[in-house]
């Protein structure tokens, strides 16, 4: 009766196998580790040039804005924290830079608690702009902060319509209500709506028509951590 005899792998080619698998290994080892340094280089290349307390009319602090000087732009983290009760917590809150440049009606963030909300923070006028235009195109114009049912937002993004140069001074706010970013859709077409009259377009033309100033920050030397 024959017998199949059968070789063992030789030792060499069990070694050629293991050592391929290191290499491989260490290729994704050093892979990883070179995007992390890349990475923290990227975000410690990032340098604050400017930041903002948010507080309500009665003083308040609600949240922070930082800006920092990156490459192609400007960064600006967000983060707010409403208490519980206030009205219109939940959802989308318009935010925008204020040219606060108009002293006739005061300076910075002015709020009397106990006026009409509407009067709240007028002080730091319009948005921040450049060229004479509306409504969603303004310098100071921003994405909008979604803030939970817990009064927790948190927002990062990166423009190039601010620089270091134009932010000292000026204010960030934050609105009771969404931006709309200039949608005031008009037309008889099926697929238009209705036009929601003047006073709408002209509050959307202006600032999204988002409604009441319910916190502002002034801007200012970065904030310590």
């Amino acid at each position: 009766m024959a017998h199949q005899v059968l070789t063992p792998t030789p030792p060499i080619r069990r070694r050629s196998r293991t050592v391929l698998v290191a290499i491989v290994v260490a290729i994704v080892v050093v892979g990883l580790a070179g995007a992390a340094v890349w990475f923290a280089a990227w975000r410690t290349g990032e340098r604050a040039i400017a930041s903002a307390t948010l507080k309500l009319a009665d003083g308040r602090s609600v949240g922070r804005i930082d800006f920092f000087d990156a490459q192609g732009g400007t960064v600006v983290r967000a983060r707010v924290n409403l208490p519980a009760g206030l009205a219109g917590t939940a959802g989308f809150h318009g935010f925008h830079v204020h040219a606060n440049d108009d002293a006739t009606n005061g300076n910075g963030c002015l709020a009397q608690p106990a006026q009409p909300s509407k009067s709240w923070f007028t002080s730091a006028d319009a948005h921040l702009d450049h060229g004479g235009h509306q409504h969603p195109q303004h310098s100071g114009d921003l994405p909008s902060i979604y803030v939970t049912a817990a009064g927790r937002g948190d927002l990062e993004f990166r423009t190039d319509r601010l620089s270091a140069a134009e932010l000292t001074g000026r204010a960030v706010m934050l609105h009771a209500g969404p931006d709309n970013f200039g949608r005031v859709p008009v037309g008889g077409t099926a697929q238009d709506y209705t036009a929601n009259g003047p006073q709408a377009a002209a509050a959307t033309q202006a600032g999204g028509n988002s409604g009441d100033r319910i916190a502002c920050g002034m801007i200012g030397a970065p904030a310590n951590d």
